[in-house]
């Protein structure tokens, strides 16, 4: 496996559980009275972290767009 590849799986796998995050933060607000602190918290944390993927994936475009990487998926 080179290199591209594993930097593709890598940002991947990293993607998933940031849905997981997502899905669990919507669901704990429809179940549960939580108040707003924190849930405000867990929107920080959730934005925070979907900021440093956008940037990360970002980056990685030149990379992954290489005739090295061509389209590894």
């Amino acid at each position: 496996m080179s290199d591209l590849e594993l930097i593709d799986r890598l940002c991947s796998v990293t993607s998933t559980p940031s849905d997981v995050v997502r899905r669990q933060a919507a669901f704990i607000r429809e179940q549960l009275a939580v108040d707003d602190a924190v849930r405000q918290e867990f929107d920080r944390a959730a934005e925070e972290a979907e900021r440093e993927l956008d940037i990360i994936e970002y980056h990685l475009r030149p990379i992954h767009n290489t005739e090295r990487g061509g389209n590894l998926k």
